[in-house]
């Protein structure tokens, strides 16, 4: 599966553009403000449907206009599938084959889509929550059961939540054994995943030069080796005086570790980022179907020498990837594995 052409209208500075990007490799060029990032934002908003720039849909419409609309036609060897999302005003609307859905999971199933930009590169140094999306989102592709597992645990630690702001004892204690049954199931999904992620990031890490003794290692998000029912139990008074749950799947984390030692410890900025990028890789490789790999301002985060090895991975990764560069001059070691070029200038394609 590939985005085979997408058409966007009224999305920042891109008044009206159709692009038909090659099944591989693209690269998009031009200076600052020609709308490069504004079309991996057009493709983002075609799985996520929402913005990874802005929570305010009044910063994506064009200025003088009150709605925008991204329509995309995606490939398979022997199928074509037509998604699309636009906003009027504050309302969004959201398309597959000509239908209308309501759930965004449906488009994230159809059109999986993995961002790299500079903001990704604190993945590792970040709040957990960060790590918890980026684990939910591989979970979500790599287990069918797992967002019906995760909204079932989020409606019961919510109602458990409730009960404790209320000082409902028995509401809290009856509404953590709903927790713990699906908070179980959820931790078993996400730590399997962790697992199979894994082996591909130590495989990935090593052709980038940042090898030796990795390891993924989850961290469930209660404390010492007892269970998530006994961790309820014994958390109850502390949670009733909080009004609130300590412990749980919401709070769960992973780390990465170099011969048992966290690698913030040991390792530079430089290596931090391609660790990221090793992640981010994996997660292409872990997934049951091909995905759509973004790239922004990849030149400002990697020299020459990461670069080549970079592009390497990627044209051996059975992706569609889209690198954004102010110039081809500086990007000249991933340019050989780059099928096709589109060249902007003030939000319009001058050549490609």
């Amino acid at each position: 599966m590939y985005l085979h052409r997408i058409d966007i209208h009224q999305l920042r500075n891109l008044n009206s553009l159709s692009l038909q990007p090659a099944p591989n490799v693209n690269l998009i060029t031009g200076p600052n403000a020609s709308g490069k990032t504004s079309i991996l934002e057009a493709i983002y908003l075609l799985s996520y449907s929402r913005s990874f720039r802005t929570a305010k849909v009044a910063d994506l419409i064009q200025q003088g206009t009150n709605s925008l609309t991204i329509a995309g036609r995606l490939l398979e060897p022997e199928n074509e599938r037509r998604i699309g999302i636009g906003f009027r005003g504050s309302q969004r609307e959201l398309k597959i084959d000509g239908q209308k859905v309501d759930s965004r999971a449906k488009l994230l199933r159809v059109f999986p889509v993995r961002l790299i930009d500079p903001s990704r590169h604190s993945l590792l140094d970040d709040t957990p929550r960060a790590r918890r999306r980026f684990l939910d989102w591989g979970v979500f592709y790599f287990d069918p059961s797992y967002l019906n597992l995760w909204r079932n645990y989020r409606r019961a630690l919510n109602q458990r939540n409730s009960a404790l702001k209320t000082k409902d004892r028995k509401g809290a204690i009856l509404w953590g054994q709903e927790m713990a049954k699906y908070g179980k199931m959820v931790s078993c999904c996400r730590n399997g995943y962790l697992k199979a992620l894994g082996k591909h990031f130590v495989a990935i890490a090593q052709l980038l030069g940042v090898g030796g003794n990795l390891e993924l290692r989850y961290l469930p998000g209660w404390m010492g080796e007892k269970d998530l029912d006994t961790a309820l139990v014994n958390d109850l008074d502390r949670d009733l005086r909080y009004g609130c749950t300590h412990s749980g799947p919401h709070r769960d984390d992973f780390m990465v570790l170099n011969d048992t030692q966290p690698v913030r410890r040991r390792f530079s900025r430089g290596q931090m980022k391609l660790l990221v990028y090793a992640l981010i890789l994996a997660q292409g490789r872990s997934m049951p179907l091909p995905g759509c790999l973004l790239i922004d301002d990849l030149a400002s985060e990697l020299d020459q020498g990461n670069q080549a090895l970079l592009g390497n991975l990627i044209v051996h990764s059975n992706e569609q990837v889209f690198i954004t560069a102010t110039h081809p001059d500086t990007v000249a070691h991933l340019l050989p594995h780059v099928n096709q070029v589109f060249q902007l200038k003030h939000g319009n394609v001058v050549s490609s």
